[in-house]
């Protein structure tokens, strides 16, 4: 009986044994998920600077930016040097033909803008776009509930190129 009375009123292994606990059932799952969305940020930053890259080159080069053969170019120099390989789909999630060029159209002094696939009427003034989409896949390191692995990401814009 004096052996359980000691044992009831010593504690100084509680901490060991409270931090053990604590470390192995809230800390590990909180790191691990942490892990995984630091991946998918990583990536989700890589496709915008993609998505840059290709608004800078329709930028510089207004009468290639539609032509999906150079924005394919601007992608393999970025997978040259990534670690997520960015790919560019063929046609958009919305359908549309990838560098597809748009016309953003209004009639002064109002501000109302309507997009269109053909050019604008001669009384309009005319913007025109170009729309691109970027696609990767993130390999997630430990499966979290809730989010498919790999995880598709994608990353949609519009540049004014003229």
């Amino acid at each position: 009986m004096l052996r359980w009375r000691w044992f009831r009123k010593a504690r100084g292994g509680n901490a060991s044994v409270e931090f053990a606990l604590v470390a192995s059932f809230v800390l590990l799952p909180f790191i691990l998920g942490a892990t995984d969305f630091l991946s998918i940020i990583s990536a989700q930053a890589q496709l915008n600077t993609a998505l840059q890259s290709l608004y800078f080159f329709a930028y510089t080069n207004p009468s290639s930016a539609n032509n999906a053969t150079y924005a394919g170019y601007v992608i393999a120099l970025i997978n040259k040097a990534s670690i997520y390989q960015i790919t560019l789909p063929a046609t958009m999630s919305s359908g549309v033909a990838n560098a597809s060029i748009s016309y953003g159209c209004f009639t002064p002094p109002s501000t109302t803008i309507t997009y269109q696939t053909t050019a604008c009427a001669p009384t309009q003034t005319q913007q025109t776009l170009v729309s691109y989409q970027v696609k990767t896949t993130v390999g997630l390191p430990f499966p979290v509930p809730g989010l498919s692995n790999p995880m598709p990401l994608t990353a949609t814009g519009a540049v004014q190129v003229e």
